[in-house]
C-alpha cells in the first residue's frame, strides 16, 4: 500500500501545475474551482489554496470577482523574461564553460537524436539548466530556476512547431561544448535564444 503524505492542497497544486506545463490546459483558460473540486471529490478550500500557490508562482492569474486563469503572457512580458534568460545563460557559458557536465550533455544528445517529441520540452529545459548548474553558484541557480524555469517550459507551449529546428540547434550546441569550442557554442546559444524570442513574438501576434 502506497501512503500519499501530500496534503490535498499539495496534490491539487501538483496536478494543476503538471496540466499547465504539459499543455493540457490552454494559456488564458479559466480554471473552474467548483468543477475541479467535484471531479476530485474534495472541498473547494484545497483547490483555492493550490491555485493561490500557483498564482504566487505566476503560472496562474487570480482576477478579483472573476476567478483563476492559466497565465497568459503579453509580448512585453515574454521579451523581458527572455532577456533575463539570455543574460543568465550566456554569462554562465562564458564564465563556466569548462565546468559544464559533459557526461550529462552526452546523455542528452542521445535523447535529442532519438527525437522523442513527448519529452522534448524536458530535454530542452535540462540542457539549459546544465549550462546554469556549471556555475555552482546557489544564488544564480536559484534565481534562474525561480524566474525562468517555468516560463521556459510554458514558452514551448507556444513554440512547439519549431521543435525540430530547435532539436538540431541543441545537438549542435552540445557538440560544440563536447569539442571544447566555446566561441562557436556561444554563437549557437546566442542565435538559438534569439530565434526563440522571434518565434514567441510571431506566435503572440497570431493570438492578438
Amino acid at each position: 500500500m502506497v501512503i500519499n503524505k501530500q496534503s490535498l492542497t499539495d496534490q491539487v497544486y501538483t496536478m494543476i501545475k503538471e496540466q499547465i506545463l504539459n499543455r493540457e490546459l490552454e494559456l488564458g483558460e479559466q480554471l473552474n474551482t467548483r468543477k475541479i473540486a467535484e471531479e476530485n471529490g474534495i472541498s473547494l478550500m484545497p483547490v483555492r489554496d493550490a491555485l493561490r500557490r500557483l498564482a504566487n508562482e505566476e503560472l496562474v492569474e487570480n482576477k478579483p470577482r472573476v476567478g483563476f486563469f492559466v497565465k497568459n503572457f503579453s509580448e512585453a512580458e515574454i521579451n523581458n523574461i527572455l532577456e533575463v534568460r539570455k543574460m543568465h545563460e550566456l554569462y554562465c557559458l562564458d564564465n563556466y564553460f569548462d565546468q559544464i557536465d559533459k557526461k550529462e550533455l552526452a546523455k542528452l544528445k542521445e535523447k535529442f537524436k532519438n527525437g522523442n517529441q513527448k519529452y522534448f520540452s524536458n530535454y530542452d529545459t535540462q540542457l539549459h539548466k546544465e549550462v546554469i548548474f556549471a556555475s555552482n553558484n546557489d544564488y544564480l541557480i536559484d534565481s534562474y530556476l525561480k524566474m525562468i524555469n517555468h516560463y521556459t517550459m510554458l514558452f514551448s507551449y507556444l513554440n512547439y512547431k519549431r521543435s525540430e529546428t530547435s532539436r538540431q540547434e541543441h545537438i549542435r550546441l552540445i557538440d560544440c561544448i563536447l569539442e571544447g569550442n566555446k566561441e562557436k557554442a556561444r554563437s549557437i546559444l546566442f542565435r538559438h535564444l534569439d530565434q526563440v524570442q522571434i518565434s514567441e513574438d510571431a506566435e503572440i501576434k497570431k493570438r492578438t
